[in-house]
């Protein structure tokens, strides 16, 4: 198997995007060692369908509690003996959750944590001697100026070679603090290697919106609230928005194999790969009406939902070219929130 019963240690799979990267690596032969805050998220991801249907073994499957991954050498425990990290941990916006921090708390809630994971996980893999590589979960807020997210666009085109300085508060609002921390995390990390020269090398993943079938997820308010998911669900239940959200996108499942298909000691280290693809949001409303005829008749589903798309072009052509293979469209996307949706409902 393409893993080869490797030991990779993963944050972030009580997480969807890192939940389905945990699933991705296991069925790519590798163990995985996985680095959750508590026992209680821990159990969550035991008792998904994936993971009883894989029934991995001790060996195949391993845990560490990091209370805190923000304290120094949080990870120095969790990295010994492995050969890979991917590290998809990271704070993301509440999505209306009701656990929003003030906006004075911003700094302390995205910006801090972001950084000190991400470098912390570097300074820990820097004093173990078995890391060969590291890959982390960017975001393409992290490349693109926030202006372009307020609708100031132009067409440049944007790729994964662009970086962008970190935009210094008072944030105004959630995302905007997000971005300035996945940006903030983003050139440190590659500062880091820069000037550490450790004996391991960093790919970077860069996707956009994030949307798919979520295992974690067995209650609709989960996923109507409180994740990327709940965005796109939003608007295939009638949620009408007048501020533009950007096109990009890309399926769970897809930048979780890109994250898997990176620790590949073939691919060259030390660069970036944006997985994504531009959409237009309010295109769902046909795809429901195309492949849920029933529960739009119903109204279980509705299409007069509004969501207006601010176009930012972004390049992810040498991802493709890459890993040869290509990213599933909006389409799927949508078919797969929108069954889960109805799944829950029922």
């Amino acid at each position: 198997m393409a893993g080869n019963n490797e030991l990779v240690l993963l944050t972030g799979a009580t997480g969807f995007l890192g939940f389905n990267t945990l699933v991705s690596l296991l069925k790519s032969g590798y163990h995985v060692r996985i680095a959750v805050r508590s026992e209680q998220k821990l159990q969550k991801v035991l008792a998904t369908p994936s993971i009883k249907t894989l029934k991995p073994t001790e060996q195949q499957l391993s845990w560490v509690i990091v209370p805190d991954f923000t304290v120094a050498g949080a990870y120095d425990e969790a990295v010994k003996g492995v050969k890979y990290i991917i590290h998809a941990a990271s704070p993301i916006p509440t999505f209306g959750d009701g656990t929003a921090p003030e906006q004075s708390q911003y700094e302390e809630y995205f910006i801090k944590p972001a950084v000190a994971g991400a470098v912390g996980i570097l300074e820990s893999a820097k004093k173990a001697s078995t890391v060969k590589r590291v890959v982390i979960t960017s975001s393409i807020v992290a490349i693109v100026p926030f202006r372009y997210y307020l609708g100031e666009v132009d067409d440049r085109v944007f790729t994964a070679d662009d970086r962008i300085p970190v935009a210094e508060g008072p944030y105004s609002f959630e995302f905007e603090a997000y971005s300035a921390s996945k940006a903030a995390a983003l050139n440190a990390t590659e500062e880091f290697i820069k000037r550490e020269q450790p004996g391991f090398d960093l790919i970077s993943i860069i996707p956009g919106w994030i949307f798919g079938r979520d295992e974690l997820v067995t209650d609709i308010k989960s996923l109507t609230v409180g994740s990327t998911n709940s965005v796109l669900a939003g608007l295939l239940v009638g949620g009408k928005n007048e501020m533009g959200y950007n096109g990009n996108s890309v399926l769970g499942e897809d930048t979780a194999k890109v994250h898997v298909l990176a620790l590949d000691p073939k691919i060259k280290g030390n660069q970036a790969f944006i997985t994504s693809l531009g959409i237009e949001w309010d295109s769902a409303l046909d795809i429901l009406k195309k492949h849920f005829p029933e529960a739009v008749a119903d109204g279980r589903l509705k299409v007069d939902g509004k969501q207006p798309t601010v176009k930012i072009n972004i390049d992810s052509s040498k991802t493709e070219e890459t890993f040869n293979f290509k990213f599933a469209p909006y389409e799927t996307q949508v078919k797969q929130v929108a069954s889960q949706y109805l799944e829950l409902l029922a």
